[in-house]
């Protein structure tokens, strides 16, 4: 039956637009039969809870049996010395004391929280491993490496800027433009973070031969390393003053 509708005039016919192509290799396509499902509930579920439960009942048995060594209201006339941050913002409380303020508190964890992990996933987007621990013997290597890399490293900057910090700032007066502030609170720890940054990479891509998942796994393993012997530093070896002191020997808190 002809159509009764508006017809096109000659030249004006439908133009179809394509949109885009889609990879063959792109496409997952999952053969997976219902006998082989785990579901979410209850198989997920109940041991989530479970995990939980004695999570919680752990907590109380510890409660119960340790007093948390808490100190006493807060009076404004006597200010603990030394007065730290909760442990999970130790590391910046750290940072304050190697660098400026701004730097320390504002810049360096903005960059690291909000541009260098988000960025992960969009600079290694290989499927290689995935889902498998360092995706291979290599990854492991290479995590071992930069774990044993950045603790020394780290360690070796708190306890050489304790010794010498002095030492350098009055040299840095008295010989270089700006150098009481400039150069000991900016373009020194600016210069070490991406100095020993790039270091590393070169280091695991010469012995290891790393590909961007290495460089990935070594440069985020460095990351938790520093945050894990900040907190520690702060937590075990800051005393009165803020004065360096070994885990066995440090002084109890001056009220």
């Amino acid at each position: 039956m002809p159509s009764t509708g508006p017809q096109p005039f000659p030249g004006q016919e439908k133009r179809l637009r394509l949109l885009a192509f889609v990879r063959q290799d792109s496409v997952v396509r999952v053969d997976k039969r219902v006998e082989d499902t785990a579901m979410v509930w209850p198989h997920l579920l109940v041991i989530e809870f479970i995990v939980a439960m004695l999570w919680l009942v752990a907590l109380f048995v510890i409660a119960a049996l340790f007093n948390a060594p808490l100190q006493d209201h807060s009076n404004p006339d006597r200010t603990p010395n030394p007065s730290k941050a909760p442990w999970y913002l130790l590391q910046l409380q750290e940072l304050l004391l190697h660098m400026d303020k701004g730097l320390a508190g504002v810049i360096v964890p903005s960059i690291a929280i909000f541009v260098f992990l988000p960025v992960i996933p969009y600079i290694d987007r290989t499927r290689e491993g995935v889902g498998i621990w360092f995706t291979n013997r290599t990854g492991s290597r290479i995590f071992v490496f930069s774990s044993v890399y950045t603790i020394v490293l780290t360690f070796g900057l708190i306890f050489f800027d304790w010794a010498f910090r002095a030492s350098f700032l009055e040299f840095a007066t008295r010989n270089l433009p700006g150098g009481k502030v400039l150069f000991p609170d900016y373009i020194v720890p600016i210069a070490v973070m991406f100095g020993l940054s790039a270091l590393l990479v070169f280091l695991v891509r010469r012995l290891f031969g790393a590909d961007v998942r290495g460089i990935m796994i070594a440069l985020f393993t460095g990351f938790i390393c520093v945050f894990l012997v900040l907190v520690f530093v702060g937590t075990s070896m800051r005393g009165p003053g803020m004065d360096l002191f070994a885990p066995w020997n440090l002084p109890p808190t001056i009220e």
